[in-house]
C-alpha cells in the first residue's frame, strides 16, 4: 500500500515542528547542568559574578569564550606542588580583587578536564545571558575613562579602545565584551598586560605598557558604567 505525500507532508511535518521545541529545551537544560556543575560556583549562573577578582562572562561572545577556554586547555598544568601552594596563598590574591595564580591554575585544570562539547555548550549558554548592568562610580574619573576608552591617546601611542572592542565597549568575536566589567577585574588584567603575564594577547600587552595606572582605574571605572 502507498501512502499518499499528501498525508506525510499532512501529519510528518506538524510531528516535527513538535519535536524541535523539546529538543531545544533539552539543549538547554544540558547546558545548565554544565554550567551549574562546572562554571557557577565563580561565574554564577547568569554569567553576572558578583567577586571583583572574578569576570562577568555574560553577554560574552560564544566564539570568543571557546577560544579563551581552548587557550586555557593549551597551557601545561603547573606541577603539583606549585599548585597546591598556589590555592593555600589564594586568599592575600583575592585581597587585591585580581585574578589570583590559584584561580588561572583552576582554569587551566578546568580545561583540561572539559569536553569539547561541554565547552561549547558552557559558552553558548553564558553568551546568551543578558549582560549584568552598569554601575555608577565617580562621574569625573567616569568621563576620563570615556575619553581614553573612545579616543585613545596618541601621545603615548596608546589606540582607541573602541576600534576593537567596540562603540559601546559591547565586544566581538575577537575582543571580548568590557561593558559592565568589574572595574577591579578590568584594572587588574591591564597590569598584568603591561608585565607581559598574558603571552597569547601580544596586541594587549603592547598598548597596556603604555596605560598609566591612573588611566587604566579611569578607563575601568568607564566601562564598570556601561
Amino acid at each position: 500500500m502507498t501512502i499518499p505525500k499528501s498525508y506525510i507532508y499532512r501529519f510528518a511535518l506538524p510531528s516535527v515542528l513538535l519535536i524541535a521545541p523539546f529538543a531545544r529545551a533539552e539543549e538547554r537544560s544540558s547546558a545548565a547542568t554544565i554550567v551549574t556543575r562546572t562554571c557557577s560556583g565563580c561565574h554564577g549562573l547568569d554569567g553576572k559574578s558578583q567577586l571583583p577578582y572574578v569576570p562577568r562572562l555574560a553577554g560574552l561572545s560564544a566564539a570568543y569564550l571557546e577560544r579563551k577556554l581552548a587557550d586555557f586547555r593549551d597551557s601545561a598544568p603547573p606541577p603539583v606542588d606549585e599548585a597546591f601552594s598556589r590555592f593555600i596563598h589564594a586568599g592575600s590574591a583575592r585581597k587585591e580583587a585580581s585574578i589570583s595564580p590559584a584561580a588561572n591554575t583552576h582554569m587551566v585544570g578546568f580545561s583540561h578536564a572539559i569536553s569539547d562539547g561541554d565547552r561549547k555548550a558552557a559558552a553558548q549558554w553564558y553568551a546568551s545571558q543578558v549582560p549584568a548592568r552598569g554601575k555608577s562610580g565617580k562621574p569625573k574619573l567616569i568621563e576620563e575613562g570615556k575619553s581614553l576608552f573612545a579616543n585613545g591617546l596618541q601621545s603615548q601611542d596608546v589606540p582607541a579602545c573602541q576600534s576593537c572592542h567596540g562603540a559601546e565597549a559591547q565586544g566581538t568575536n575577537i575582543a571580548p565584551r568590557l561593558a559592565g566589567q568589574h572595574a577591579a577585574y578590568v584594572v587588574a588584567q591591564l597590569a598584568h598586560f603591561r608585565a607581559g603575564d598574558r603571552q597569547h594577547a601580544p596586541v594587549m600587552t603592547a598598548v597596556a605598557k603604555n596605560v598609566e595606572s591612573d588611566q587604566a582605574r579611569a578607563l575601568a571605572a568607564y566601562l564598570q558604567s556601561r
